[in-house]
């Protein structure tokens, strides 16, 4: 769940052109000049100022401005599902904030492929689209072994295509480690025994029972004893009875 979550924000920072989070910065533009590669995306002078040419998997700031408001407004989803997206658009200033895991997996499976597509060039929005199907297969219920062994070539293909499009500095431990998901996957069953989503639901109810800030642990056991024992009575109760 934290890879898929830290590819997604790498992914999506990098196309919305996210202030301090994208990977397309001015020193990735010098590594590429370094590396003597792509030299439509090196940096250049005019007027004693340096600019940076805007590449082809950036969105433009119309096209930044409609997605925003597309998910901040438009956007519904079933209830339970997941929590409501649009609460974590900043629709004055065009950028997202406080989103869970679980908001990333929500988005990154179903929502980013519709919300690039008509924005992007086809050959890029069907890459990215390609690494989010990625990501829901392996979240699949049910797949058999010759499934999880089409997976592997899939995302080594995927992988190699997003090299293409995105700079080096894009590709961190992140994105490698997606190469052996799948036979994780085959090792270790289906990733809903697995993920952590779970045990943080359960955390987030042991920390509403916690009244005392300052102890967090002791309240939460505390109140979780108290608990148990009111149980235990009432069943005895209900036993004499």
């Amino acid at each position: 769940m934290h890879i898929e979550k830290n590819c997604f924000d790498n992914v999506f920072n990098t196309v919305m052109d996210v202030k301090g989070k994208t990977k397309d910065n001015s020193n990735s533009r010098r590594d590429m000049e370094h590396m003597n590669i792509r030299k439509e995306l090196y940096l250049y002078d005019h007027n004693m100022a340096t600019y940076q040419p805007k590449a082809s998997y950036v969105l433009d700031k119309p096209s930044i401005v409609n997605i925003c408001h597309w998910l901040k407004h438009e956007v519904k989803l079933p209830d339970g599902y997941s929590s409501n997206i649009g609460h974590c658009v900043n629709t004055t200033t065009n950028t997202f904030y406080s989103m869970k895991s679980h908001d990333c997996h929500v988005f990154m499976q179903r929502l980013l492929p519709i919300t690039l597509r008509g924005y992007l060039s086809s050959p890029i929005w069907v890459t990215i689209f390609e690494f989010c199907k990625f990501f829901r297969l392996i979240c699949a219920k049910e797949l058999c072994i010759a499934d999880i062994e089409k997976l592997q070539d899939f995302i080594a293909v995927t992988l190699c295509k997003l090299e293409k499009i995105f700079p080096p500095s894009f590709f961190d431990s992140m994105e490698h480690l997606t190469i052996h998901l799948p036979w994780e996957l085959k090792i270790c069953g289906p990733v809903q025994f697995r993920w952590m989503y779970p045990f943080e639901r359960l955390m987030k109810k042991l920390k509403e029972k916690a009244k005392n800030k300052q102890f967090l642990e002791g309240s939460i056991v505390e109140k979780f004893w108290v608990q148990e024992v009111a149980l235990f009575c009432e069943h005895y109760t209900l036993m004499i009875i």
